[in-house]
Order: C-alpha cells, then structure tokens, then sequence
C-alpha cells in the first residue's frame, strides 16, 4: 500500500521519489510475467483494478521492445483484454513504457498508455510502480495507478534432467493452504504449491509433474479471470492432466512455442506457467500439447 500512496502522488502533480539504486530486471531477449493491484480514479469513482501481462522483450535496432502474448487490465467487475501491444524499455529498464488496445466483454474499446517505473527488486523479481490512463471511445479519461511485480522465466534443470525435460513438485499442503505455516513459505509471505511457478523449455520439451500432497490434484490449462483482485480461470480444453493421486506423476510435451498457464481445477489458487521456446523470431500461444501416457 505505502507504493500505491507514492504513486497516487505521482498522479496528483507531486514528485514521486524511487529508488535510484534499484537495478533493473527487465531486459532484451526475455520472457517476463507482470502482475499488481492498485487503483482507477475516474471523474465520479475510485475502483480497484489489477493486470496481468505475458510478454516477450525483443531488440529491434537500438530499442527494445514487448511482444505480448496474453493480457488482461480489471477494472472494478470488468475484464479488459489487451491487444495491439506496444512498448519500449527505457534507461536500462529502469522505465518502461506501453501502448495498446483494450475491449470489454460488451464490445467497448479502449486504449491504454502506461509508465512503469522500477522501484526494488529481489532475487528473482523486480516491484515496478505504474501509472497511466484508460480511455473510452468518448474520452473520457480513468486514471490507472498499480503495483507490479515483474517476473523472468528461467530454466529450471537438475543433474539428472535436460534442458527439455523437466520435473515440477506439486507441493504438500497445496491443497490446505490454511493450514500451513511460516515454515513452510518459501519466500517472504508467500506461500508456494509448486516447486517452480514459472518454467521455460523449449519445444517438444517435456514436464514432469510429480504430487507430493496428500490429496490428489488434477491441472488444466487456461486463462486467468480476475473479480475483487481474486483470481480464477476458465479452461481451455487443450490441457488435461487428469487426477493425479498422491505420490504418481504426470508428463506432458509441448509441441508448438508460447506461453501456457496451468492451473487445478480444485484448489484455483494453484498456478504456474510455462514458456515454450523456439529459434523462430515470432511467437505465438500454443495449441498443439501432446499428453504422455
């Protein structure tokens, strides 16, 4: 909350101060999650608002720009999904800058403009504060102000695996969350259920995921909706795990390169999500999974 004050300030005209010496994360040539809360301060309400992008950073001569694979921006009870991307990393990825398209569930559009600017970061993630603006088709104007944090996907190997087989641990206690303690977090204040929340492998890799909870878990892919800051998803039919009983594994190969979000049916508060890698330049969501047996 202390940012999302910062950022307001931001807004109202006031200088907003950040940390100067936050190294940033987002660089060229990588695949990156971005998700946060915050506020949309329009003429007559303030509603809360979330975003949740997948994206690619790519150089194209001296810029370094965002392919967008999957978006959505909520505000208040509705989904907004993202289209014709566009953004620019800026002083070393330290700011951030995107352009793009939005339209509703009933047809409105919308575009969208954001600055993000870096203001910490962690081992694996970097916190960036956004502020921005949503306009309808009759300009009028929504003043967007978030907290993000920005994620890289990373190859996550062992000794005894390749870059494209990969084994991922449903934790124990995934299915219980409330029952778990400090002891069992993995960083900070968050509690993981898998092993890795954020894979990459390339194509025709496979993983592996193993249940290590005491309940079985059945995975399905799909997209994420967003009401209250509360997240669910809605499947997709191109994945299904089946149940997978306590201590048995389940393999799945990926055949077509993008980015892939898995979660269980049952306990929806479990995620992860999978980059599929190819040597070609343009990437796109893939269709083609191919379940082993």
């Amino acid at each position: 909350m202390r940012y999302v004050a910062f950022a307001a300030l931001a807004l109202l005209g006031v200088t907003l101060i950040i940390a100067q010496d936050a190294s940033a994360q987002l660089v060229q040539n990588k695949a990156f999650s971005l998700v946060g809360n915050g506020f949309a301060v329009s003429k007559d309400s303030i509603s809360e608002t979330s975003i949740d992008l997948l994206f690619i950073t790519n150089q194209v001569k001296n810029t370094i720009g965002f392919d967008l694979q999957t978006g959505i921006i909520v505000v208040g009870d509705k989904d907004l999904n993202i289209s014709g991307f566009s953004g620019l990393l800026l002083h070393d990825g330290k700011i951030f800058r995107i352009i793009s398209n939005a339209v509703d569930s009933e047809g409105n559009q919308f575009t969208v403009r954001i600055l993000g600017r870096i203001i910490d970061t962690t081992v694996t993630d970097s916190i960036y504060i956004l502020t921005g603006t949503l306009t309808d088709s009759s300009k009028q104007v929504t003043k967007l102000v978030l907290t993000t944090k920005a994620s890289e996907f990373t190859i996550k190997t062992t000794a005894k695996t390749s870059k494209s087989d990969v084994t991922v641990k449903i934790l124990k206690g995934s299915a219980n969350p409330s029952e778990r303690t400090f002891v069992d977090q993995k960083i900070g204040l968050t509690f993981k259920y898998f092993s890795e929340d954020r894979i990459i492998i390339p194509v025709g890799g496979t993983i592996t995921f193993v249940n290590e909870d005491t309940v079985s878990h059945s995975l399905k892919s799909g997209t994420a909706n967003y009401v209250s800051r509360h997240k669910t998803f809605t499947p997709d039919d191109k994945i299904s795990s089946g149940d997978i009983q306590p201590g048995k594994s389940w393999d799945v190969m990926f055949d077509k390169p993008g980015f892939y979000r898995l979660f269980d049916e049952n306990y929806q508060w479990m995620d992860t999500t999978i980059f599929v890698t190819s040597e070609t330049d343009s990437l796109s969501l893939g269709t083609n999974i191919t379940p082993k047996n």
